[in-house]
């Protein structure tokens, strides 16, 4: 018996609905792989294995035969008698396209926010990597290039703002190039700042920005970070500005961390006192060094007396 008369007496044998599909499928170009009696069919059957799915007819259940799309790596769809011993099965289904990673990436930036990166070489590029703080930078006070910032391009400083609101007011250099900027939405971003729970942001707007808050809300904010910010934490940025900014509220409360705060901190203060009431030459009279640093020391009776002699020299009553 030739391979074909074998072909011929296998096909013979399938059930009609699935020979009838088998002949519509060939006089329509499509072509047979393989017959076997291998996975899906039992050995007690057959498979045809075709060379493209079918077009003949829906590939749906009906017409006395059952239809399932397997989408395996083996085959696709199935089409089986009701016994499921003779099944006529498609190829499978082509590989899914490489994934593109460029699509990837820009659709994670775009569920977090991110911006897109800006063009190598821009202006917006060179800027991006001007906010890359490294230990120098940070331990010498180095903020972003902000001359990038005055010379961009319109384009560059959209990119430039979309970059900045990006990544919020985290920093006294984030609300410094905000400041720069200048435009509406850096404003808003500034503003919201403002409520931060973080002394240095607070007191960086107040500094970069002053004309966005009140001299309540300023008053306010130096009380508080005067109360309670570390240095280099809010704390040093908020003395830079009682230099020139010291209602009596403020007074008041550097009168009252001379008591409160730490010796290091009551040092500054005493020095600062000094230098509001004209006693002074400066913020910090390295001359009166030695009469500052005695607020140091951790003798409750030695500081209250060390009080007593500052109050008196720029005479105004030591605090409660």
């Amino acid at each position: 018996m030739t391979q074909e008369d074998d072909r011929r007496r296998r096909l013979a044998e399938f059930p009609p609905e699935l020979r009838a599909l088998i002949d519509a499928e060939l006089a329509a170009g499509n072509e047979i792989v393989e017959i076997s009696s291998t996975f899906p069919a039992p050995p007690a059957g057959d498979c045809v294995r075709l060379a493209r799915r079918v077009t003949t007819r829906p590939r749906a259940s009906g017409d006395g035969l059952s239809f399932y799309d397997r989408n395996t790596s083996i085959y696709s769809g199935e089409f089986t008698d009701a016994r499921r011993f003779y099944f006529v099965v498609e190829p499978p289904n082509p590989p899914p396209p490489e994934p593109d990673m460029n699509a990837i990436r820009a659709e994670i930036r775009a569920r977090q926010g991110v911006p897109e990166p800006p063009p190598p070489g821009s202006a917006a590029d060179r800027f991006a990597r001007s906010m890359e703080i490294d230990y120098e930078k940070w331990h010498d006070g180095i903020g972003y290039d902000l001359e990038i910032l005055r010379a961009a391009a319109p384009e560059d400083r959209a990119q430039i703002e979309r970059l900045l609101l990006a990544r919020g007011a985290k920093d006294w250099r984030d609300v410094e190039a905000l400041a720069a900027l200048g435009s509406p939405a850096a404003h808003a971003a500034l503003r919201k700042a403002l409520r931060s729970r973080d002394h240095l942001v607070r007191t960086a707007v107040h500094e970069y920005a002053p004309e966005l808050a009140s001299d309540a809300e300023r008053v306010a904010s130096l009380v508080h970070a005067l109360e309670r910010a570390d240095f280099y934490e809010g704390l040093t940025q908020a003395l830079r500005q009682v230099e020139h900014f010291h209602p009596p509220e403020v007074v008041q409360a550097l009168l009252r961390g001379l008591r409160d705060r730490s010796g290091e901190v009551a040092v500054h203060f005493a020095a600062m006192l000094s230098y509001l009431h004209g006693e002074a030459d400066s913020a910090f009279d390295t001359a009166q060094r030695p009469f500052f640093l005695r607020f140091a020391t951790p003798d409750p009776a030695a500081r209250a007396q060390a009080i007593c002699e500052l109050c008196a020299r720029i005479g105004v009553a030591p605090p409660r």
